[in-house]
């Protein structure tokens, strides 16, 4: 097989998990008891920090979104009692976010979840050897500084 052919299939094989993982980020799941969210909203509560509030602009910058798209979440988020907004007692231009109660515990639960899916993950891959995940590990690291050259260009 050339090798245009055989960067061919990666991309369309790339772009085929690209639409899994967009149906696996659209999908609502259960974190806790009774608490369905979406991924990108459980992201917005794990990037906060549970202890100190957080800028809106700290955490869309985290999570490398727009400070529009990070406002939006925090209005969900602040809808469903998981976090609240205030202005910055030493700069009111800025928006501060720090979790709520329920916030918080769904933080810690979370923690538990992702070690679930983590150990769930691993035993997915059970016939890899650590180096041959670390070659995965690399391919993505690789193929995402292509695209965002491309993006750029």
């Amino acid at each position: 097989m050339d090798r245009i052919t055989l960067f061919k299939q990666y991309l369309d094989e790339k772009h085929n998990t690209t639409i899994v993982h967009e149906h696996y980020l659209n999908t609502l799941r259960e974190y806790a008891p009774g608490t369905d969210l979406y991924m990108r909203e459980m992201h917005f509560i794990i990037s906060a920090d549970p202890e100190n509030p957080v800028s809106i602009s700290d955490l869309a910058s985290s999570l490398d979104v727009t400070l529009g798209a990070a406002s939006q979440m925090a209005t969900k988020l602040e809808k469903k009692g998981l976090v609240s907004r205030f202005p910055d007692p030493g700069d009111r231009r800025r928006t501060m976010v720090s979790l709520t109660e329920s916030g918080a515990r769904l933080f810690q639960e979370h923690l538990e979840y992702d070690r679930r899916s983590l150990m769930s993950m691993s035993d997915m891959f059970h016939d890899f050897s650590d180096e041959e995940v670390m070659k995965l590990i690399e391919a993505e690291r690789i193929f995402r500084r292509a695209l965002h050259t491309k993006a750029n260009e």
